[in-house]
């Protein structure tokens, strides 16, 4: 795929949201600061509607209520917030989670994106350098027939003994799995994050877009770009996940409890 005049393409950035309103403002301030002006953002706010019935759940239903009312409170037109998180406009069913959340971004910024503009999908507690969004608009510049991003990241040590050791043991492995799939010469010779993807619309599109998966959808989301295309694997700009304790997704990253 070749671009035309790629300076005057609009970035979108994904991010899924759940109960997050203790880490999504530092993400979004990020944004803010970026030196690549040409961008929109979008959150998608999210939950199991019948959470709001679970005691147990109630706290991250009122997370959610205090995060959408912070992005609210921004009043910027760069943001576009999708509520599925409001009493009535949550998940139903059995589709719900961070692949879900992915998915309905990706798509509705396809269903706005022109062919060419690139989808930047971010979790709502990564941070980055005022670069970031400029060096992915100029890795796609210099590559215009790969056809997706594997951008590079590191998790930050936190001071935290247990924590800290947790998150260099999944490093590692990461790193690990990554360098012994390009020794024997395989072609799915990166690793995969969420909050570490890029890709023009027209790639979403030729692959039929992500399929959503309670945990794993970055993952595999990447093995099917590949067998449509050449996946970059370097920037010289990283990203930061953020590094916490979780135990909401079934396998992946921050699953240290």
């Amino acid at each position: 795929m070749q671009f035309s005049n790629i300076s005057e393409k609009t970035l979108h950035v994904a991010i899924p949201a759940m109960n997050e309103a203790e880490y999504l403002y530092k993400t979004i301030n990020c944004l803010l600061a970026q030196n690549y002006k040409r961008y929109r953002i979008w959150v998608c706010v999210n939950q199991p509607d019948d959470w709001w019935n679970n005691p147990e759940k109630k706290e991250i239903c009122l997370n959610n209520r205090a995060t959408l009312d912070y992005l609210y409170s921004l009043k910027d037109e760069r943001i576009s917030v999708i509520d599925r998180a409001t009493k009535g406009k949550g998940w139903t069913g059995r589709a719900f989670g961070v692949g879900q959340a992915r998915k309905h971004l990706m798509d509705t910024i396809n269903n706005n994106a022109a062919l060419d503009d690139i989808i930047i999908s971010l979790d709502a507690d990564t941070k980055f350098k005022e670069n970031y969004l400029r060096s992915v608009h100029n890795v796609f510049a210099r590559f215009p027939d790969a056809i997706a991003l594997s951008n590079p990241y590191y998790h930050e040590l936190t001071g935290e003994k247990r924590l800290d050791r947790a998150i260099l043991r999944y490093e590692i492995y990461m790193r690990h799995y990554a360098v012994n799939m390009w020794r024997i010469g395989s072609p799915y010779c990166f690793t995969a994050l969420g909050s570490a993807i890029a890709l023009p619309a027209a790639s979403y599109r030729k692959i039929g877009g992500i399929t959503a998966k309670k945990s794993g959808e970055d993952f595999y989301f990447l093995q099917k770009l590949r067998k449509a295309g050449w996946i970059c694997n370097y920037n010289e700009q990283k990203v930061y996940p953020g590094t916490r304790y979780s135990d909401r997704v079934f396998f992946g990253t921050r699953v240290l409890r």
